[in-house]
């Protein structure tokens, strides 16, 4: 059965994540910049532009985290 979490990290405050025993952690999407103005809410200046993000976010996110891609390997071989 497979949990479903959202994780959040603004600003300064780094995230860690972790999964039990031989648990996978999945990626499913990575956004980097601000898409909200009520999310990691800032000073004035900082929350004028919120329509910013980084289309590679998922890429960089994946190779940081040394995410592989054996599992969509082995389903396409089953």
């Amino acid at each position: 059965m497979a949990v479903i979490r959202r994780e959040l990290s603004c600003e300064s405050y780094p995230i860690e994540l972790r999964c039990p025993g031989t648990d996978v952690i999945m990626i499913e999407s990575a956004n980097y910049g601000r898409t909200d103005d009520r999310i990691c809410d800032a000073d004035q200046a900082q929350m004028e532009n919120i329509r910013c993000f980084l289309p590679d976010a998922y890429k960089i996110m994946s190779q940081r985290c040394r995410i592989t891609v054996q599992w969509k390997q082995r389903g396409r071989e089953a």
